[in-house]
């Protein structure tokens, strides 16, 4: 009976269990239903959000499209990729990250056959947004590639410096003596030679001085000679000869700066130049070092230039230049080197190099702002690829190579840079033709539509 009864129980508290389980099911079912589309819901999100980046640059580059010729503009006048971004997101009004997207494609080209497919994709990309999926089937678009043909070209290695016009020679002329100014014969903006006549101080007082000092000299000079002429005859004692003799070269010293007072009364130029400043009027009175005028010599200027420390080996060995100036609609000048500083400044640390310009037709003026380039350095048949065309991966660096409708990833090496291009030095040949436009879109091996081929990328 007690067994019985034990069995009973056990049965009961089975039934319990059973029940309580089979309450709990639909909640467990409900719990990995929520997990389930939780993910299918994340993984959707994270999908659209990537679709509306790409839309983003899509839309970007569409709009480079649109402004083609302005763009282009952009990307010649930059001086590397990251002022062409900002440039080409302040003219576009979009981001960064969208113009970025923009530079990794070749406008000038893709005008030609690309506006068409990147509407398509931009309008299957909001078709795909606006429906919330991203699983309507579309047919992957042809590449398109132009590739560049290598040739033999001559590339330098340039820094480009800003500099600081000079004039050659440049005076401050002051008074000499003290005095009156009764003539000016120069105006500012005058042009003078060595030795023409500035202005003239009153002399009067110089020469009345120059006179007494003649007439003291000229009776001393008698009284020697009459001296002389006793001391001859055993009349006269030597010691009185020394005396007179030493007080007619005094006279004679008193003369020759008495003239030389009344020269210096005539205020003359010191070189050809033209006067910058004058600083006097007709009946003003001078003191001595007052200044009178400031002249400059303008057939040949200086430009001040301060070179890096890193850069001072290569500019001690070159010494012919080219200078640009902004102020002259960026006409250029030939320069030579004329002096290069042997310590530098310490507070900017560069060192000092100034350059001589023939400046003949004196266009160049003091103050004016010079670009200065250096060649430091020149590969004689390089190969060049432009510097978009390199995709960095992991520690080395790849170009795409057209090869029997394939493109083919190459290893490179590469060396000096010049503007835009990059010299490649290991990893290509003469004649082959590297992919310049669509390489962004291409895979090693994958076949490719080569839509033109350029020997120079001034024809794109």
């Amino acid at each position: 009976m007690t067994r019985q009864n034990q069995k009973n129980r056990d049965e009961s508290r089975g039934r319990v269990w059973l029940k309580r389980i089979w309450g709990l099911l639909p909640v467990l079912v409900l719990i990995v239903i929520i997990i389930g589309l939780s993910a299918m819901i994340r993984s959707k999100t994270d999908r659209l959000d990537a679709a509306n980046k790409g839309l983003q640059s899509l839309a970007a580059m569409q709009l480079a499209v649109d402004k083609i010729e302005r763009v282009t503009d952009i990307l010649k006048t930059s001086d590397d990729q990251n002022h062409a971004a900002r440039s080409l997101s302040a003219e576009l009004d979009i981001t960064v990250d969208q113009a970025k997207a923009v530079l990794h494609m070749p406008l000038s080209t893709l005008v030609g056959f690309e506006q068409e497919r990147l509407a398509g994709k931009i309008a299957y990309v909001e078709k795909q947004i606006a429906a919330k999926k991203l699983d309507m089937p579309v047919a992957p678009p042809d590449v398109n590639v132009v590739a560049l043909a290598l040739e033999p070209v001559v590339m330098f290695d340039r820094i480009r410096l800003p500099g600081v016009v000079t004039p050659w020679v440049k005076f401050n002329i002051a008074a000499e003596v003290r005095g009156q100014v009764i003539e000016k014969r120069v105006e500012k903006g005058a042009y003078v030679k060595e030795g023409d006549v500035i202005a003239v101080i009153n002399p009067r007082d110089y020469e009345i001085a120059l006179d007494a000092a003649r007439a003291s000299y000229k009776a001393t000079l008698a009284s020697k000679n009459r001296i002389e002429k006793l001391h001859r005859q055993q009349l006269a004692p030597l010691s009185q000869l020394d005396d007179i003799t030493a007080q007619l070269e005094r006279f004679k010293a008193e003369m020759d700066s008495a003239a030389l007072n009344v020269s210096r009364c005539t205020i003359r130029s010191p070189i050809n130049g033209i006067i910058n400043n004058d600083y006097i009027d007709r009946g003003q009175y001078l003191n001595f070092a007052d200044p009178v005028a400031e002249v400059m010599q303008m057939d040949k200027v200086k430009v001040g230039v301060g070179i890096p420390e890193s850069d001072v080996t290569a500019v001690r060995g070159v010494d012919d230049f080219e200078v640009r100036f902004d102020a002259l609609g960026g006409k250029s000048y030939p320069a030579r080197k004329y002096f290069l500083a042997r310590s530098s400044d310490p507070m900017a640390r560069l060192y000092d190099l100034e350059l001589a310009i023939d400046n003949p037709d004196e266009e160049i003026l003091p103050d004016m702002f010079a670009r200065v380039e250096i060649v430091k350095k020149q590969a004689r048949d390089a190969l060049a690829v432009p510097l978009y065309a390199i995709i960095p991966v992991n520690s080395h660096q790849i170009v795409y190579v057209l090869s029997d409708g394939t493109a083919k990833a190459r290893k490179i090496e590469t060396g000096i840079q010049e503007g835009w291009m990059m010299q490649v030095t290991d990893g290509l040949h003469p004649g082959e033709q590297v992919i310049v436009v669509g390489h962004r879109r291409v895979s090693d091996g994958q076949k490719v539509n080569a839509v033109r081929t350029v020997s120079d990328m001034s024809d794109l």
